[in-house]
């Protein structure tokens, strides 16, 4: 299993990718409740970003806080 790191909207998810369908799997570690799929990275990528606006934007309409951030997208030059 294949596995990319990105990060939106200074949270990280996971995009792993499986011989299997859907092919991609979305996930964020700090938000378990966010998960989403897509058959090419660059649309589980989109649908990634899309899902956390719309649970961040659910949060905000309950008056509830924003999920913390633990985790960080950390890029090191070589």
């Amino acid at each position: 299993m294949l596995t990319t790191s990105h990060s939106y909207r200074d949270y990280v998810f996971f995009i792993r990718y499986q011989a299997t369908d859907p092919a991609y799997v979305v996930d964020f570690p700090d938000i378990p409740e966010i998960i989403t799929s897509a058959d090419t990275l660059g649309s589980a990528f989109g649908h990634a970003c899309e899902a956390l606006d719309l649970h961040l934007e659910s949060l905000q309409k309950l008056n509830l806080p924003a999920p913390t951030r633990r985790h960080r997208f950390v890029v090191e030059a070589a």
